[in-house]
């Protein structure tokens, strides 16, 4: 804000004597609360008396916005319309001091007119009658409501925003070879930096090598999401013994399994461990770890391994190459959730709750209310049970009916009218899309809650002599934007995308059970003679384990999702509806069942993909589907793509399970007790499995950084010597600003020189997060010469995705220092 205002200039009563008006940034009501980025709950704001908004990073936006003094938005394209009582018009009898005017019943300095909030210097806006008005006049205007991303451009380039290949010192690095990644990487905050004030994400993985005595041991890795950096890692071949070893290709769960992460702790880290065998065919255990403080540097720690806890025996189950991963869920409603293995239940100490069976922990089910009662179901291909926390076991549901169909991997969505359960409102109930496998080849079907096949069937698609595979995790969305979700699998040699709409006997109709689908081929797909069932296919090489698996996100915020996919030499995007390839980029792999995850890995209220890699040669050069791709290269680790301009729709900051549906897990790790959790499919704007969302940020909200000088003092009277120099940012849009942001202070030799011949004096950095309506001081120490005068500006690089990028510079401090 302009401290200036509250600290020289005399506010206008109704009876024109003077009166103090504060209105700096500090005391102004905040526009959100950041508790909202942690319960998914969405914020108010509250809107500027503004004329022409401008939204959009770097391009003018067709729309135009005009928000009353009051706080009553209204659109327009044509001229602004104002409401509300707040009067617009200067109050005679002010006594201001020079270069300050009345405006809104309040001093406030003369910073010109504008036609838009760009034309305004510092943290201001354009008010309805063209003049630049500090923000907090009136004082309730603490943002622009009505800045949103511009319609997303096609054809946006990704670009690298950091990656990870090989360890700092392989010299002395025992892990030198574990570079290898065959496990779905998890995204999450694990308040590593000890303020929970501060979002920054961490990647995790497990690592291993392909050669040597240490093959196919498995290393846990943690990198920071914002620049790839080692921060910690446990279990590699670098410790004395094997007690924190993972399975090299098991996935890993992140959540706050004892309740401190409110209180500003941590969330834990569950997997499977390793147990050593002479042959490498050892079994698994679960495990969890923690992160403690050693002094002041946070390590892993072993906090137990899944047992029996009235035997003190630990579980053994499946062998050291499983590819599974566990789910975390809180599945009684007391707050601290349970890690579920296959159909076995432990308690976040590690205790098994069920009767043990090994042979019933070697899958993944899908965990939520199917049946709409209030308490946790487990789904699997052959059974829908609900938990009894008295009894601590599942209990099968009396309406399902096993008819021994062939498991594999599953995924839960409202599919359509498919499922009727007695005394349950079937157009909430949802659907089972089960991949299974016979003979080395993939079949999807649609399965009804109550055990029944609906659709298929459908053998996963290849051209005749052409290798089918066994098919990959399924993700379900709205690809084509017709209202009715689709489903996809990668297989041998194909991506594609499975539609039930698309049946030609149907002669363009909809199903009865899917009202509104609709099976709209491109014309390059109506080419190529699709069977029943299939919406589009595109190639694809995956000949090693041909089961890995793809995410989906809404990149554009269409409505539509858009499928990511890496297969053993590129990672594509693909069009949703036609599924044409819209970027590709080299990343080998040697294939297990990982897929890419997309979340905001860094932070910054953006969105970016994260893409596992192993090395892998038997690659063409250049992409065929793409041939604009960058040439292929072998390499391991992984890599962060991000578009360059921060111009994709927002997403959330984790993804911590292999089983991903959103609803599960909050922004910050903790889990929704019983009772309290919503289905996916019952959320608007979702239905939808391994898809990630926005959280508690809007689709296309974009902050908007403002900054002016404050505590202006010596610089009013324009002489140089030593001088702390004093700024405020504040965040005047939607979106929330990581910490970090860079503030500089320029100097001219002359006040009537231009602010790009000035010469930055000092830099200070932003230390918090801001959300919409936030401010914070800043401070450094400069040498001035004198004689000129002072600018700050704020983000002067562009790193951050802004509103109103015009005014990132503040008035010169002679501008607003008082006459």
């Amino acid at each position: 804000m302009w401290g200036i205002a509250a600290a020289a200039a005399a506010g206008c009563s109704d009876d024109g004597t003077a009166s103090t008006a504060d209105t700096t940034g500090g005391v102004l009501p905040t526009a959100s609360s950041t508790e909202g980025t942690t319960d998914g709950t969405a914020s108010s704001t509250v809107a500027p008396p503004t004329s022409t908004t401008e939204g959009g990073s770097d391009s003018d936006n067709a729309s135009e916005s005009t928000v009353t003094p009051t706080g009553t938005t209204t659109s327009s394209t044509t001229d602004p319309v104002v409401t509300g009582t707040t009067q617009t018009e200067t109050t005679d009898g002010c006594d201001c001091p020079a270069n300050f005017k009345c405006k809104y019943d309040t001093c406030i300095p003369d910073l010109g007119t504008c036609t838009t909030h760009d034309d305004c210097p510092g943290d201001s806006y354009c008010d309805p009658d063209g003049e630049c008005i500090p923000y907090g006049v009136p004082a309730d205007v603490i943002n622009d409501p009505e800045c949103q991303k511009d319609d997303i451009p096609e054809g946006i380039t990704p670009v690298v925003q950091c990656e990870w290949s090989a360890v700092a010192d392989p010299a002395n690095d025992p892990t030198k070879n574990s570079t290898y990644i065959y496990t779905t990487p998890m995204v999450a905050d694990l308040n590593l930096d000890n303020d929970p004030g501060k979002l920054q994400p961490s990647i995790i993985v497990n690592t291993f090598a392909s050669i040597g005595d240490m093959g196919r041991i498995g290393t846990l890795r943690i990198f920071d999401g914002r620049t790839c950096e080692l921060q910690l890692q446990a279990g590699g071949a670098d410790e004395p013994d094997d007690a924190n070893r993972p399975g090299y290709s098991a996935h890993w769960a992140i959540a706050d399994l004892d309740g401190d992460v409110p209180q500003g702790g941590r969330p834990e880290l569950i997997g499977y461990h390793r147990v050593t065998s002479p042959n490498d065919s050892g079994p698994l255990n679960v495990y969890a770890f923690r992160i403690v403080d050693d002094g002041d540097t946070p390590k892993l720690e072993r906090m137990w391994y899944g047992r029996d806890c009235e035997t003190d025996t630990i579980l053994n189950f499946s062998s050291a190459g499983a590819t599974n991963g566990p789910s975390v869920h809180d599945l009684d409603g007391d707050e601290f959730p349970e890690i579920i293995v296959g159909d076995q239940v432990f308690d976040r100490d590690g205790c098994v709750l069920t009767t043990w069976s090994a042979s019933g922990a070697n899958h993944m089910p899908v965990i939520a209310d199917v049946d709409l009662d209030g308490l946790m179901d487990f789904v699997n291909h052959r059974r829908v049970a609900g938990w009894d926390p008295l009894a601590g076991e599942w209990v099968d549901k009396p309406w399902f009916m096993p008819a021994n169909q062939p498991g594999g991997y599953l995924a839960v969505a409202d599919v359509g009218l498919y499922s009727v359960v007695d005394g349950v409102d079937f157009e909430q109930t949802p659907e089972v899309v089960v991949l299974s496998v016979s003979n080395s080849i993939g079949r999807l079907r649609i399965q009804s809650l109550t055990g029944e096949t609906k659709w298929g069937p459908i053998q996963l698609y290849a051209k005749p002599n052409e290798t089918i595979g066994q098919g990959g995790p399924v993700t379900i969305s709205d690809f084509d934007g017709d209202g009715q979700v689709e489903f996809a699998s990668a297989a041998a040699t194909y991506y594609a995308v499975y539609d039930p709409d698309c049946v030609a006997a149907l002669n363009g109709e909809s199903p009865t059970e899917r009202p509104g689908g609709k099976c709209e081929r491109s014309p390059t797909q109506q080419a190529k003679n699709l069977p029943d069932g299939v919406l589009w296919v595109q190639p694809s090489q995956d000949l090693s384990s041909n089961i890995t698996g793809s995410s989906i996100f809404d990149f554009n915020g269409d409505g539509a999702a858009e499928a990511v996919y890496r297969d053993e030499c590129y990672l594509r995007v693909y069009d949703g509806k036609s599924g044409d390839v819209l970027f590709s980029a080299p990343a080998s792999s040697g294939t297990g069942n990982e897929y890419p995850v997309i979340a905001d890995v860094d932070g910054d209220f953006a969105t970016e993909i994260v893409v596992p890699r192993t090395s892998f040669n038997n690659c063409p050069a250049m992409d065929p589907l793409y041939p604009m791709a960058p040439k292929f290269v072998s390499r391991p680790g992984f890599v962060v793509y991000r578009d360059p301009l921060d111009r994709w729709a927002n997403s959330r900051p984790i993804w911590n399970q292999y089983q991903y549906s959103i609803t599960h897990v909050t922004d910050d790790a903790r889990v929704p007790p019983a009772g309290m959790f919503v289905n996916n499919w019952q959320t608007p704007g979702l239905n939808n499995f391994r898809q990630n969302d926005q959280g508690s940020t809007g689709k296309l909200n974009i902050a908007d950084l403002t900054v002016e000088l404050t505590d202006l003092g010596t610089l009013c009277q324009n002489q140089g010597g030593t001088i702390d120099l004093q700024a405020e940012v504040c965040n005047r849009g939607t979106n929330p600003v990581q910490d970090g942001v860079v503030v500089q202070f320029l100097e001219t030799t002359d006040p009537n020189q231009p602010v790009d011949q000035a010469t930055v004096v000092c830099e200070a950095v932003t230390t918090k997060l801001l959300a919409p309506g936030e401010c914070e001081t800043v401070m450094c120490t400069a040498d001035l010469q004198g004689g000129g005068t002072v600018y700050v500006d704020v983000d002067p690089a562009d790193k951050i995705a802004d509103c109103h990028p015009g005014n990132n510079l503040g008035a010169d401090a002679l501008d607003i220092c008082p006459g």
